[in-house]
């Protein structure tokens, strides 16, 4: 199936940099968009008034994607629980419908090498690449059951988990040996 097919919504961002303000609503940036999971540490933060310009289109949910749409091409992530966040510039708001696909199955699929390449091999751009939007709608998405979909997602999900933890608890034991 095409990815516009097993989704409510696919938006890119407003066209425009907000600055940071220091203080407020995460702005996505790319830089902000890991593998699988938001990078929040040093996030720009926009006020109140910016965060709804910048969503007009539509506003990021728990389960909902963001995609980089250039630097770097194709890191995708998740908007966790407690995480109300507006699109920063280059990014693609990625909304699954529930029916059809399971959030974190999609994020960890969009993840995987064979998906990446494509992303790669359909980006474009003189000095920097980037993804059009028509490409991003159109990629071509394996969809299994939605029952095994739930079981591999919250598989790798788990994973993810752990691995961030483990940062944590080795970033803490870091700081408490200096």
């Amino acid at each position: 199936m095409k990815l516009l097919d097993i989704c409510e919504t696919i938006v890119d961002c407003p066209h425009s940099t907000a600055k940071d303000e220091g203080t407020g609503y995460p702005l996505i940036r790319t830089p902000n968009v890991g593998k699988g999971r938001l990078k929040l540490a040093g996030v720009h933060r926009v006020s109140e008034n910016v965060y709804n310009q910048r969503n007009e289109r539509a506003v990021p949910q728990v389960d909902d994607l963001i995609l980089a749409r250039e630097a770097p091409v194709g890191n995708v992530a998740i908007i966790r629980k407690g995480q109300q966040v507006c699109l920063g510039q280059r990014t693609v708001l990625i909304r699954p419908n529930k029916k059809y696909v399971d959030p974190d199955y999609l994020v960890y699929y969009l993840l995987s090498p064979e998906l990446q390449h494509k992303l790669l091999s359909s980006a474009n751009g003189a000095t920097v690449s980037h993804l059009n939007m028509s490409s991003i709608r159109s990629l071509e998405v394996q969809v299994p059951e939605i029952e095994v979909q739930k079981r591999i997602g919250a598989i790798l999900a788990r994973i993810d988990d752990k691995i961030e933890l483990n940062s944590t608890i080795n970033e803490n034991l870091r700081l408490q040996a200096a």
